[in-house]
């Protein structure tokens, strides 16, 4: 009766050992996320990032661009990634100089069809060697084209240069013809500089 009782009481852990393990492979099964098909919420970023920065080489390793953002999102199924206090510098390729900086509130990016804009505070800066020289223009809602190399805003545009002011509504910059349009109500104050 002993040895009936032990062999019973082994046969029993053995089959709670087996249940066991195949009730938690079957708890594994049915709890295993698949990355690959889940769906996130269409209204959370697939992913959030802080201390953005990027820089854009030529192939004879002359920095051309350098991106900065405090912060960026990209939804679900969108190729749009949305930036935060974006400042952008390009630099002349055969000197390394800064020619132009770009600072905004934020805007955007698509990186499939390489468009982008700036929303608020738009602050454009044309670099000089003399700073007497250097160009600030401020605007808003600017929207940019890459493959089109144009600039264009139907907002109403201020520009300085020393003490000379440059205002007007709308503005369309061509970077391959190097060529600046101003829409309408251009009003200037010119002031030449004086050495």
């Amino acid at each position: 009766m002993f040895g009936l009782k032990y062999q019973s009481s082994k046969l029993f852990n053995l089959i709670t050992a087996i249940i066991l393990s195949v009730l938690c492979l079957l708890l594994e099964e049915l709890t295993r996320i698949n990355f690959h098909r889940m769906d996130l919420p269409k209204d959370k970023p697939v992913f959030s990032a802080t201390g953005i920065s990027a820089s854009l080489y030529e192939s004879n390793g002359h920095l051309l661009y350098n991106v900065y953002a405090e912060s960026g999102n990209q939804f679900p199924d969108s190729s749009i990634i949305e930036l935060h206090q974006i400042t952008v510098k390009s630099y002349v390729e055969s000197t390394g100089d800064l020619s132009q900086q770009l600072m905004s509130k934020d805007g955007w990016i698509d990186t499939k069809t390489s468009k982008a804009f700036l929303g608020e505070s738009v602050e454009i800066m044309v670099m000089s060697k003399d700073p007497k020289q250097i160009i600030r223009a401020y605007t808003h809602d600017v929207n940019i084209d890459a493959t089109t190399k144009k600039v264009v805003t139907s907002a109403p545009i201020r520009a300085t240069q020393g003490q000379s002011v440059l205002t007007g509504v709308g503005v369309n910059l061509d970077y391959d013809k190097q060529f600046l349009t101003i829409e309408s109500n251009v009003k200037v104050i010119y002031v030449p500089t004086t050495n």
